[in-house]
């Protein structure tokens, strides 16, 4: 949250008191981002747009890194630092974000609605060891993708089954929606370039590990040339997007036409929703990552990159007792487990289809584009006059 960390515990306190008592503006929506225009927020920001919400709203969105956001020039739209969002979220009725928040309580006529960055593997919130008793609940709802998620999301921020939204994360809807239609060729070779337009992806998305080194340790030089090679040999490309908070050395990587490194900021440049790239992908390669409850939903291959499970069960832990009944797919150890599951998906081979199709329906309700227009009328916010 940048300045507003500095803001000291008390006065966060003497806040809630001026939220009880400033009026809400009921056709007032806030959005709130301190790691930047994606995920669940952009997604929820961008339906709003698509939709004409913002001829019967007024809408704010808050964020870290505003200030080119301004250039839509948008009515009833208005882009604002963090610092200054704290006097809009006091007069907005709705209020929704997935990354950071305001440790403020919700007066008794707002609705802040928690949309988090998708259900947990790894243990978040009162369920990480030491952090029990920190306050999360901070909202009046929260999503949850399936009643199998219910009880953990209770635990993980303290909260009553009232504040239980079953929706599917926001965010798949660019995945999953067909209309407007959405070329693959455009959007590979706008990140690849054209010339490798008809590439087909492996996607690789590690979990972010602090002070635990490179995530591609997992191969060695050797094993990279390997996979290089193999990529190239069979119109393949091993796309890695590292986490946003990670510090991978990507410098290793740039001789290799097959495999290649996208970040935030580099989807952010080329107007890329990285949920439209997921949806273009053959197969996923992650560890911990939440990501791959939202890949399911695809039908596609999954492998697991957890050669590290006990080390990290041990530190962070997961909110399953046995973690691996649970993921779907190839589990990879080390790097001959790589290039053996990169063979499989170059060869068209699916090992764990029925497997993941009944895991599917457990870890999600929806499988539909619905997602966005679905939170939103949870809450109760509508178009007046329009059809549902």
């Amino acid at each position: 949250m940048g300045l507003l960390q500095k803001v000291p515990r008390k006065a966060w306190s003497f806040l809630n008191i001026i939220n009880r008592l400033i009026k809400k503006d009921e056709e007032s929506i806030f959005i709130y981002s301190n790691l930047g225009y994606r995920d669940n927020i952009r997604a929820i920001f961008e339906y709003l747009i698509e939709n004409n919400y913002n001829n019967e709203y007024k809408i704010i969105v808050s964020l870290d890194n505003y200030e080119y956001l301004n250039r839509l020039n948008m009515p009833n739209i208005k882009f604002v630092s963090n610092v200054k969002g704290i006097f809009s979220f006091f007069r907005c009725k709705y209020c929704f974000y997935c990354f950071g928040k305001y440790p403020v309580k919700p007066s008794r006529d707002q609705i802040v609605f928690n949309l988090w960055h998708g259900m947990p593997l790894k243990r978040v919130g009162n369920m990480v060891k030491g952090y029990e008793k920190v306050d999360y609940n901070y909202f009046t709802h929260i999503l949850c993708t399936s009643e199998f998620f219910r009880d953990i999301i209770k635990k993980s921020f303290n909260c009553d089954d009232s504040s239980i939204v079953i929706c599917g994360q926001p965010r798949t809807d660019a995945m999953l929606h067909n209309h407007p239609p959405i070329k693959r060729r455009e959007i590979i070779g706008r990140l690849l370039g054209f010339e490798r337009r008809k590439t087909n992806v492996i996607l690789w998305l590690p979990t972010y590990r602090e002070n635990k080194g490179s995530e591609l340790d997992i191969l060695s030089k050797i094993q990279l040339e390997r996979l290089n090679e193999m990529c190239i040999s069979k119109n393949h490309t091993v796309l890695i997007k590292p986490h946003h908070l990670s510090s991978l050395n990507t410098d290793n990587l740039k001789d290799y036409k097959g495999i290649k490194v996208i970040t935030d900021e580099r989807l952010e440049y080329l107007g890329i929703n990285f949920y439209s790239v997921i949806r273009f992908s053959e197969c996923l390669i992650t560890d911990y990552s939440s990501v791959y409850f939202d890949y399911m939903l695809l039908d596609k291959p999954i492998g697991f990159a957890v050669s590290d499970i006990s080390e990290y069960d041990n530190e962070r832990g997961f909110v399953f007792d046995n973690p691996m009944d649970y993921m779907p797919g190839d589990i990879i150890k080390n790097g001959d487990d790589f290039l053996e599951f990169a063979k499989d998906i170059i060869e068209h081979k699916d090992n764990y289809k029925e497997q993941r199709r009944v895991l599917c329906k457990t870890f999600n309700k929806y499988n539909d584009d619905q997602n966005c227009k679905r939170a939103l009328e949870a809450v109760g916010i509508r178009l007046v006059g329009k059809l549902y």
